[in-house]
């Protein structure tokens, strides 16, 4: 066996994992080869494919994988997503709809492995830096990092693409080549075509990159140990849906130390590195004077948002739900629309209920309550966050409001109670 192959399978043995091990299959070179070299290892494995929509061959690539991994007798995920660029680059876009895939599907204690290799950590590093990245951004690639409750390992960091190749041909591996990569309008393959051949003539590139990741990585642990100590300065609390900080305590720190902490909280919920321009436009609206705002400014693949003086750290808000219906039997987890769950906490009486969401002009009256009032303004007394506020489910029986999620019953006594809950990344 080769020392390189040794080196994967000791990086995977060396991170423990409590739930499923997800395989990221795109069916690209290096992702078929971590795939095909995992599974003839007898390593337990899921793959899952991010359909992107963006080339005319993705169905025809989906196939592929589909069947690439029944070959190998390892189950096998899709799932199609709308990239949609809204000022972003495309590879960040595809980036952020991937990872709110991954963030839907994996569960608490479940690993998900990724196929980047030392090739694209030294592109990574590159891009960075053309960008004006700090410690943290030029630290690249970690090859294992947390992901909500779940985390992500890249196993072949160490490696180059070259050896991958050799590996593929020697057990005469199938793969998918993007026709994308061959267009040079996009930065990555720009460097990856034009400029890294001609560094690579005169320095050992992927040696070098390494070594400074390595020195920036630690220089960014400090950093983020530092961020650490002052998210909890900040009152760092767990949300119905992300996490929150005080204002009040973020303004008592120096500039500098609000941008780091915010990175570190981003990093730390499983976001991917902000733009400078974003990170400073999201501390500038939240730390704005006045009534709060209906501020919402995407950081990382996140949401920063802002609400009775607190600084809130979200996963993207799901497509409205508005006109949806379920039908609930009382007993079982029911999942209702963008990742949120409904279940029984306890003594809830088992029947057919209906659930859905706000149309508006509904009102309700609390069991603690004399008279009905709107529902609007009951979830702005309840103080459930404004963006919550059209998903949190209805539950009727016979046409009659029985509950506001898990906020407040409107019956007077029905025994038991509900859990309302989001179930996603940084959730």
């Amino acid at each position: 066996m080769s020392e390189w192959i040794e080196g994967v399978l000791s990086r995977v043995s060396r991170h423990s994992c409590g739930g499923n091990r997800w395989l990221g299959f795109s069916g690209g070179l290096d992702s078929t080869v971590l795939l095909h070299l995992l599974s003839r290892q007898g390593l337990e494995l899921r793959a899952i494919h991010v359909n992107h929509g963006l080339s005319a061959n993705a169905g025809a690539w989906q196939e592929h994988c589909a069947a690439m991994a029944d070959s190998l007798g390892v189950p096998f995920v899709a799932r199609r997503v709308q990239v949609d660029r809204d000022g972003r680059g495309l590879e960040q876009a595809a980036r952020d709809a991937r990872y709110r895939v991954f963030g839907e599907v994996l569960q608490p204690g479940d690993e998900l492995l990724l196929a980047q290799h030392g090739d694209d950590q030294v592109e990574t590093f590159f891009l960075r830096l053309l960008r004006g990245a700090g410690a943290l951004g030029l630290a690249a690639m970690a090859d294992a990092r947390p992901l909500g409750g779940a985390s992500v390992l890249r196993p072949l960091l160490g490696v180059g693409r070259a050896q991958l190749e050799e590996y593929a041909r020697e057990h005469r591996l199938r793969w998918i080549e993007d026709e994308s990569n061959a267009d040079q309008s996009l930065d990555r393959n720009y460097l990856r075509a034009a400029v890294l051949p001609l560094l690579s003539e005169r320095w050992p590139l992927r040696e070098r990159v390494t070594r400074a990741v390595q020195n920036l990585r630690e220089a960014a642990e400090l950093l983020g140990d530092l961020g650490s100590a002052d998210l909890e300065l900040c009152d760092q609390r767990r949300e119905r849906f992300g996490e929150s900080i005080s204002l009040a305590s973020v303004r008592l720190l120096p500039q500098r130390r609000r941008k780091n902490l915010l990175r570190s909280w981003i990093a730390a919920c499983g976001g991917s590195m902000p733009e400078a321009p974003h990170l400073e436009q999201a501390l500038q609206q939240a730390l704005q004077s006045g009534e709060d705002t209906q501020m919402a400014v995407a950081v990382g693949g996140l949401v920063a948002r802002r609400f009775r003086d607190r600084l809130f750290l979200t996963p993207p808000l799901p497509a409205s739900p508005a006109g949806r219906q379920y039908r609930w039997n009382g007993r079982d987890r029911l999942e209702l629309a963008g990742g949120w769950t409904l279940t029984v906490d306890s003594g809830w009486p088992q029947g057919d209920y209906q659930v859905c969401y706000r149309s508006g002009g509904e009102r309700a009256r609390p069991t603690h309550r004399r008279h009905s009032q709107a529902l609007k303004k009951l979830l702005q007394e309840a103080g459930l966050e404004p963006w919550l506020r059209d998903l949190v489910p209805l539950v009727y029986r016979d046409g009659t409001l029985l509950a506001v999620g898990d906020l407040f019953l409107c019956e007077e006594g029905l025994e038991g109670s509900l859990k309302w809950r989001y179930g996603g990344a940084c959730g």
